[in-house]
């Protein structure tokens, strides 16, 4: 297994460690070989995993429901789970919404959804897109070739920071923290050289050009997330969010 594959395993089992009681119930979407999933049975959580396709490797200790489209919906209750993840999901989503929709759905008041994914904000990626119109993904872009049902298998929809944490909030998942994995050196060089320009021109961009940002009182939090050595040098980000209840207070 590639490390920065099992930095982002561990970085994600971390997390529910930390903010998800024991015994909480967990749900892991499209969840491959089920290996978080077994880690936190063993510590007593209760789990459970979905995947579209079949997996041979998959750990047979963990409950798992195959040919489960998230974007047409979970097979599971409302406020059944108080964690979701989505490790390397959300950029094979043609549609976002509807994804983080039925995640909210499924996440108790008070639950947690974490969202690893290949940051395409960051430094390098935002160079090679100047130079060529291409975002730096982590695989190649899909072939006019490819049939539609096997789309899903490259990652042609990686999210635009500011517009999916707007998503998160408009279905009840206030953005709680930010981390990532994958630090290189050159991204380092490039932020030491380029974040002398990039913090004034983000500065002038969130507080000043987008009014609607500005009205909305998002300014400062893009800001501080777009011009962090989180967001310009990580390869993968983590985002965690939890759901408010209707009133919008966390529980």
């Amino acid at each position: 297994m590639a490390r920065n594959n099992v930095l982002r395993k561990q970085r994600v089992y971390e997390m529910i460690k930390q903010y998800v009681l024991s015994k909480g119930k967990v749900l892991d979407v499209s969840c491959g070989n089920g290996e978080i999933l077994d880690w936190l049975r063993q510590d007593g959580y209760s789990v459970r995993g979905t995947n579209y396709t079949k997996h041979p490797d998959a750990c047979k200790s963990v409950d798992i429901d195959w040919g489960v489209d998230i974007c047409k919906g979970l097979p599971y209750k409302d406020c059944t789970y108080d964690c979701v993840i989505l490790l390397d999901v959300i950029a094979h989503l043609s549609d976002h919404n509807a994804a983080i929709r039925e995640i909210s759905r499924v996440i108790k008041p008070g639950g947690y959804i974490i969202v690893v994914t290949p940051n395409i904000m960051r430094i390098n990626s935002r160079l090679h897109f100047l130079l060529t119109g291409f975002f730096k993904a982590k695989r190649a872009f899909i072939g006019f070739d490819v049939p539609g049902e096997e789309a899903f298998k490259f990652h042609n929809y990686s999210p635009h920071l500011p517009v999916f944490l707007y998503q998160l909030h408009s279905h009840n998942l206030n953005f709680f923290l930010i981390d990532a994995v994958g630090y290189k050196m050159k991204s380092y060089l490039m932020w030491f050289l380029l974040v002398p320009i990039i913090i004034p021109m983000t500065f002038y961009k969130t507080h000043v050009m987008e009014k609607f940002i500005r009205r909305s009182g998002a300014s400062k939090l893009l800001f501080n997330i777009l011009v962090s050595s989180k967001s310009l040098c990580g390869e993968n980000w983590f985002i965690m969010a939890r759901k408010s209840n209707e009133n919008g207070i966390d529980t």
